[in-house]
């Protein structure tokens, strides 16, 4: 077993949990039959276990034991988990064979098992050995597995389940543990972050976990669903479920991938909003048609401001689906109305109450969403204390607020943090004091008034930074990036967020934004294959409104690629589809994340990073 994680709580508390458990299963009463059948009859395990007990009580050590030991399991067989551990209580484990030691253990971890304790269970369990029977290591595995999904480690879980095999005697219990995997994969939620984890554990865990990703994803395209799955076949050559399991998955991906009959689009058409509804609208029907154009798609405006009565309107049609509204005030409308059992898709955030409602779901390009990935990626690259910069605005304080709160829930350090204002364009006050330039030039002053003297002076910047976050957009960002290098800063990485690029590949304006990391769609940073030529026909059909708002094409176009699997309840299933906005997937909340791509501006364009890439 390549992991053991720890989980520590001692002996004595677990036995006070079991013995707390449940009330004793009544043993129902024997009744004697009148004509033997020809077959021998089934005796309850509640009953074997008594009558074990009973035998337990007359004999002598280790006899008594071992006696106690089968009666454990018969009551374990019977769930009554009381009367399992009086049993285990008289064991006297030094009478018991060398082999026989390690049964109680996995007894222990059973029953915390059955009665929903993993981390009791975990704790008490042995790793597999050499001198244990198959057996024993086999329900060590087992129980090790189970402990891990009602903890909600999938990765290791799985990991687990495999290296079962290994003390598994036939092929029919082999072929029953792959079966027992593969269903859990299929009810498990499956989060971003596992893939991540799972690049640590060997290959056939790998593949188990990158198949149940096949099989739950949504494919618009049939053609990249079969790519997809002759690369896998190509990654896992020879992995134990090509043969059965993978026709199961491409079956379960073809089934989920049939979009909604009628669609209620509800956008802004008409009034401020108009014209970045009109760009999500685009995207929308830009996906509608290439998947075929199937069933309706009506357009129901909600430029007056009347989103009650068109989402009525909407609902007259009787749509499998409704889609919007746009402004996060018409989210909560339409989150707080019945919908008649209809699934709705908001594409924006409501508040925390008008979420997951019935069947309504969220998707939205958040700063919030934004800057806790900025936070993740600083994390892993080893940056763990952060000054920041960011507007005097709404969408500033939400984006520190965010990324605040995930980096120093993960270990990371905020140092400090300053405001500017948006419409500035000399930002030397607040980099000053994130930077502590004015503390060093008051002690050069009193040491200069000390000795009477006026010595040299190079002011120091503070020295207990990683890195710089950077909330603005490109304009700003492309003179607060000097300003740092003036200030001393110029060798701080700068992680800043999507806005810092406005989509112009202007290379001699951008040329300010050099070494920039930042969170990037793969509809705008893609240079090749389907997603990169679906945008160049958009840029082609409306070159205006896709120039200004490339993220609310992606944005529209997204939405349409989650119906099928929204439409029909799959909430919760993980990794859906790498589409325009990023690896989207759906939480058992019901809002949809967007895992984004990484960018790094270079020679004044954004350049993809490598998942390999260090420090840029």
């Amino acid at each position: 077993m390549n992991l053991r994680a720890p989980y520590p709580i001692c002996l004595a508390a677990l036995a006070g949990l079991l013995l707390a458990a449940c009330s004793t299963t009544p043993v129902p009463p024997t009744t004697p039959t009148v004509n033997a059948p020809t077959t021998p009859i089934e005796v309850p395990a509640a009953e074997r276990a008594s009558r074990l007990m009973q035998q337990a009580s007359g004999a002598v050590e280790p006899r008594s034991s071992e006696l106690r030991l089968q009666a454990a399991e018969q009551y374990i067989k019977a769930q009554d988990i009381n009367a399992a551990v009086r049993a285990l209580t008289g064991v006297n484990e030094q009478a018991l064979s060398a082999d026989q030691r390690v049964l109680p253990a996995i007894l222990r971890a059973e029953m915390a098992l059955q009665q929903g304790h993993p981390l009791p269970a975990l704790n008490v369990l042995p790793p597999p050995a050499p001198g244990y029977r198959p057996e024993y290591n086999d329900r060590i595995q087992s129980a090790y597995a189970e402990g891990l999904f009602q903890i909600g480690d999938l990765p290791y879980a799985v990991e687990a389940l495999v290296q079962r095999e290994a003390y598994l005697t036939n092929r029919e219990d082999i072929a029953r543990n792959r079966a027992a995997l593969w269903d859990r994969l299929m009810q498990a939620p499956l989060a971003p972050s596992m893939f991540e984890r799972a690049r640590a554990l060997d290959s056939t865990t790998q593949g188990w976990l990158e198949l149940a990703r096949l099989a739950r994803s949504v494919w618009a395209d049939p053609d990249a669903r079969r790519a997809a799955a002759a690369d896998w076949r190509q990654t896992f050559f020879g992995h134990p479920a090509a043969d059965q399991y993978l026709a199961e998955a491409l079956g379960r991906a073809a089934e989920s991938a049939t979009p909604p009959a009628r669609v209620a689009l509800l956008l802004p058409q008409t009034g401020p909003f108009a014209v970045p509804g009109q760009a999500v609208r685009d995207g929308f029907m830009t996906a509608w048609m290439l998947g075929g154009g199937f069933g309706e798609v009506h357009v129901f405006d909600t430029g007056d401001g009347d989103v009650y009565a068109v989402l009525q309107a909407a609902l007259a049609i009787s749509p499998d689906i409704i889609v919007g509204p746009l402004r996060k005030e018409a989210v909560d409308t339409v989150a707080s109305a019945s919908t008649n059992g209809i699934p709705v898709l908001a594409l924006n955030q409501g508040t925390d109450s008008a979420r997951a409602i019935g069947r309504k779901y969220q998707f939205a390009l958040s700063p919030e969403e934004e800057a806790r990935q900025i936070a993740d990626k600083a994390y892993d690259l080893g940056l763990k204390r952060v000054i920041a910069l960011v507007p005097e605005s709404d969408w500033g304080a939400r984006s520190m607020f965010a990324m605040s709160e995930r980096l120093q829930a993960r270990g990371g350090t905020v140092l400090a943090s300053r405001t500017y204002d948006p419409d500035a364009r000399d930002f030397s006050g607040p980099i000053r004091d994130l930077l502590q330039l004015d503390s060093s030039r008051d002690r050069h002053r009193e040491v200069a008034r000390a000795l009477g003297t006026r010595p040299h002076f190079q002011p120091r910047r503070r020295n207990d930074v990683d890195f710089v976050f950077l909330a603005a957009p490109a304009e700003t960002a492309r003179l607060i990036k000097p300003q740092l290098r003036f200030h001393f800063a110029s060798d701080l990485p700068v992680i800043a967020t999507s806005q810092v690029y406005d989509g112009q590949a202007d290379t001699q304006r951008n040329a300010d934004l050099e070494g920039i990391l930042y969170p990037e769609m793969p509809w705008v940073l893609d240079e090749s294959g389907s997603i990169a030529d679906i945008r160049e026909q958009i840029n082609d059909l409306w070159p205006s409104t896709h120039a200004r708002f490339p993220r609310l094409y992606a944005f529209g176009f997204d939405a349409y690629r989650l119906l099928p699997v929204l439409a029909n309840d799959g909430i919760a299933s993980g990794p859906l589809i790498d589409s325009a906005t990023g690896q989207l997937y759906v939480r058992p909340d019901g809002t949809v994340g967007h895992r984004l791509q990484w960018a790094k501006f270079d020679r004044g364009a954004p350049v993809p990073l490598d998942a390999g890439d260090e420090i840029p």
